[in-house]
C-alpha cells in the first residue's frame, strides 16, 4: 500500500449498488443522477427506504397494499431503472435506536451483497432530522458490522464485505460526481415523490446540482464522500479530494 490509499475509492467497475435512504425520497435528491449513471452503466443499483408512512397513512389512501409514499418510492425507482430493495419497515420519525435500525440492516446487506452502499452523511453539521442522524450512523455501523461471522450473536451468519461506503447530503464530499446526461432523470424521478415536491423545492434541488457541478468543472453534479472499508475503522488517515468530477 502507498499513497494511493489516500485517494477515494473508486467507483468504476462495480456490479451492484444499495442506495439506502431515511425516507422515500432521499435517495433521489441526495443521488438520483449518479443511480440513473449506474444502471446506465449496467450496475445493479436497488433502492431500499427505512422508514416511511404506514402509521399516518389514512387506509383509504393505500393502494396495492402500499402507502402513498411507499407507491411513489417505487415509481422513482423505476424511472431511474434501479430495482425496490423493499422497505426496512420504521415509521417516520422513528423511535427505534440506531443499534435495531443496524441490525436490520445488516441483514439486507449480507442477502443483497452489494459492492457498494450509499446513504446519508450523519456528521452534517446542520442535520436535525431524527431519521437522517440514526439512519446514517445504522448504515455505518452495518457496514461494519456485516463482516463479522459472529454477530448478531446466536444466529447464523453469511459475512459479507461493502468495498465502498458512500454518503451523500454531506458537508465534506471528496468527489463530485458528473450527473449531466442524468439530471433531467433525477428531476423526472424526483417528480413521482408527488406528496413531497414542489416547484421550490424542485428548483433548489437543481440549483445545488449546478453548483455541484461547478466545483467539478461540469455541467450538473452530485457531492459526495467515498470511504474505502478500510477508512471505515479508527485510521485517521486524510482522504484526497478529488478536484475535477469522475
Amino acid at each position: 500500500m502507498g499513497l494511493e490509499m489516500l485517494n477515494p475509492p473508486s467507483i468504476t467497475g462495480i456490479k451492484k449498488a444499495l442506495f439506502i435512504a431515511p425516507h422515500p425520497d432521499d435517495n433521489e435528491i441526495g443521488a438520483g443522477g449518479l443511480m440513473a449513471r449506474l444502471v446506465a452503466q449496467g450496475v445493479e443499483v436497488y433502492g431500499m427506504c427505512v422508514t416511511d408512512d404506514r402509521s399516518v397513512c389514512p387506509k383509504s389512501e393505500w393502494k396495492d397494499g402500499l402507502t402513498v409514499r411507499q407507491n411513489e418510492q417505487l415509481a422513482a425507482l423505476s424511472e431511474l431503472g434501479a430495482k425496490s430493495a423493499g422497505f426496512l419497515g420504521f415509521d417516520d420519525k422513528t423511535s427505534a435506536t440506531v443499534e435495531q435500525i443496524s441490525d436490520a440492516l445488516v441483514e439486507r446487506i449480507r442477502e443483497l451483497k452489494p459492492d457498494a452502499v450509499f446513504s446519508v452523511d450523519p456528521t452534517l453539521t446542520n442535520e436535525c432530522h431524527r431519521d437522517h442522524l440514526k439512519v446514517g450512523q445504522a448504515v455505518r455501523m452495518a457496514v461494519m458490522d456485516a463482516v463479522c461471522n459472529f454477530y448478531p450473536y446466536g444466529k447464523p451468519s453469511d459475512p459479507w464485505k461493502v468495498e465502498v461506503l458512500g454518503q451523500y447530503f454531506t458537508a465534506e464530499p471528496n468527489v463530485i460526481v458528473d450527473i449531466t446526461n442524468f439530471a433531467e432523470k433525477k428531476i423526472s424521478a424526483m417528480k413521482k415523490h408527488v406528496s413531497q415536491m414542489d416547484p421550490e423545492l424542485l428548483g433548489a434541488i437543481e440549483l445545488q446540482g449546478r453548483l455541484f457541478g461547478k466545483q467539478g468543472g461540469v455541467k450538473h453534479g452530485e457531492a459526495l464522500k467515498l470511504y474505502s472499508f478500510f477508512h471505515l475503522h479508527c485510521f485517521n488517515l486524510p482522504i484526497n479530494k478529488i478536484k475535477k468530477a469522475i
